[in-house]
């Protein structure tokens, strides 16, 4: 028989085409599965940044949100009225700013709502608007007791420098004690004046701090112990009465002829007995043009939070109760 194989140098020849082939197909489908895995990682990547900045638009709206339904509460309950008309106010307020907002954020490519769930609780507003009138009571003793065991919250104070003690040992200072005679439960607060500055010395049972702060309008400056400020400059040493007192506290002043000013602060009682916050005779009545006084607030109110865009979707109900203690 013939032999009709292929001689070795065309044999050697026919396998190398076939190992370049290979070699070719292989390199090209390694390209393709490269391609590929590229793809899904940059499409993860974006879909991933995506969320992550509708994440962060979503904590944006609701800390908006909030601070907005604190200012519109405590806006309503100065408008004054009873608890019913201050919380149909509120209610009325807080859907024409979510209406506001929700025209605004839609540009941004989501949409948000805040309502009110239709809960509250009532408390006390207690306030003095005589910014010559010194921190006594309404019978002008002043040692006196504000609050008797109650939650408190928003306490804010405008005060004059130049009225102020510059002895620390004569300054008038605020009292926070829930009474229960566990270390630390304790704090005040003090302000007195080098002449320059207010300063504001924070304590407890261990601890003292203090913070000094030039006025810029004037003599007058705000001490809001809620939002840890004095005047414009966040105030560490605050932070010691949001750290050790929690609950029910008597809130008391002391040495409240050593200072002028407005203040206000609100209250409620757990019980739902408002009547147990407060020593009457301690206030004038309202409208009387004497001070300080009590009347009807919202101590705090619940609303419902929407964030919705394309991928995110967030809805959570919030209690509001600004500056809280």
């Amino acid at each position: 028989m013939a032999d009709v194989s292929l001689p070795s140098r065309f044999a050697d020849e026919e396998r190398g085409q076939l190992f370049l082939i290979t070699a070719l197909a292989i390199a090209v489908l390694l390209v393709g599965l490269a391609l590929i895995l590229n793809t899904a990682i940059y499409t993860e990547n974006i879909a991933t940044r995506t969320t992550d900045t509708q994440l962060d638009d979503a904590t944006s709206s609701q800390r908006a949100a909030v601070e907005a339904s604190g200012e519109i509460l405590d806006a309503e309950n100065r408008n004054g009225g009873d608890a019913s008309t201050i919380e149909t106010q509120f209610d009325a307020s807080m859907s024409n700013w979510s209406e506001s907002s929700a025209t605004l954020e839609a540009s941004n490519g989501f949409t948000t709502s805040v309502s009110h769930t239709g809960t509250s609780t009532e408390g006390l507003r207690i306030h003095q608007d005589d910014p010559a009138r010194n921190f006594t009571n309404d019978e002008d003793f002043d040692d006196w007791e504000p609050v008797h065991n109650g939650r408190v919250r928003g306490i804010w104070f405008n005060i004059s420098r130049d009225n102020l003690s510059t002895e620390e040992s004569d300054a008038f200072y605020m009292e926070l004690d829930d009474d229960d005679d566990t270390p630390g439960d304790k704090a005040t607060v003090s302000m007195h004046t080098d002449g320059t500055n207010v300063i504001v010395t924070v304590e407890n049972d261990t601890v003292t701090r203090s913070c000094s702060v030039e006025p810029t309008n004037g003599d007058s400056l705000t001490i809001d112990i809620g939002s840890r400020t004095v005047g414009t400059k966040y105030c560490s040493a605050l932070e010691l009465a949001h750290e050790e007192v929690e609950g029910d506290v008597h809130l008391r002043f002391k040495n409240a002829d050593e200072v002028t000013g407005t203040y206000e602060l609100y209250a409620t009682d757990d019980g739902g007995v408002l009547s147990d916050l407060y020593d009457a005779v301690n206030f004038a009545t309202a409208g009387s043009g004497n001070w300080p006084v009590q009347e009807p607030a919202l101590y705090d109110v619940n609303v419902t939070f929407t964030f919705q865009s394309s991928g995110t979707t967030v809805e959570k109900e919030i209690r509001i109760a600004p500056g809280e203690l």
